[in-house]
């Protein structure tokens, strides 16, 4: 959860009240309606109680380029962005995960800022085809989750906030059906329409 620099709030608490008191005046950019970002931010002024207007841009990079100068005032974007908070064009107030991040520990999540409950993970997954033998699907797992053990590999996505791990088929099928109940009912909730 990024905020430019000129911003009032510092903390995520300050963040909800500010916006509070501004309903609907605020800017809230994402990379486009029904990303990921998006969603994780409708999530958050839900579970936040608050409203924004929402900026649709085509793309991370021009919705953060009008960040820095406070032309919108929050993004949610992956922990990549660390590096502009790390050199001071913008503040980062708080990760979206279960827990702090490696890659910045001293970011607070969002649910231990103020709103309990919110987590928004994001997570890459390999599929095969439904017909594919069990043998096969197995030796595929087997071998992702080798390859996903390299220390190099974990210590290098790290630096960007990606936590690596590995999962059978059985849970990636709960990830799977769980985020999309999750985002179902925020999609049906706030009404959003995909163009």
């Amino acid at each position: 959860m990024f905020v430019p620099n000129s911003f009032p709030a510092g903390t995520v608490r300050e963040f909800i009240d500010y916006v509070k008191a501004r309903p609907g005046k605020l800017i809230i950019a994402s990379p486009g309606i029904g990303g990921g970002p998006h969603l994780a931010e409708l999530l958050f002024m839900q579970m936040a109680g608050i409203q924004m207007t929402h900026a649709p841009y085509r793309g991370a990079a021009p919705a953060f380029t009008d960040l820095i100068p406070g032309r919108v005032h929050c993004y949610f974007g992956s922990g990549e962005l660390l590096t502009y908070s790390r050199s001071g064009q913008v503040r980062v107030l708080a990760s979206t995960g279960a827990k702090r991040s490696l890659a910045a520990p001293d970011v607070p999540t969002i649910a231990e800022s103020g709103v309990p409950g919110y987590v928004v993970d994001s997570w890459q997954g390999v599929f095969a085809p439904a017909k594919t033998p069990s043998e096969i699907v197995q030796k595929i797992s087997r071998d992702l989750a080798k390859a996903l053990a390299d220390t190099s590999l974990v210590e290098k996505l790290g630096r960007n906030a990606y936590t690596v791990g590995s999962s059978s088929p059985h849970e990636l099928a709960n990830i799977l059906k769980t985020d999309t109940e999750k985002w179902e009912a925020v999609i049906k909730t706030t009404g959003i329409k995909i163009d």
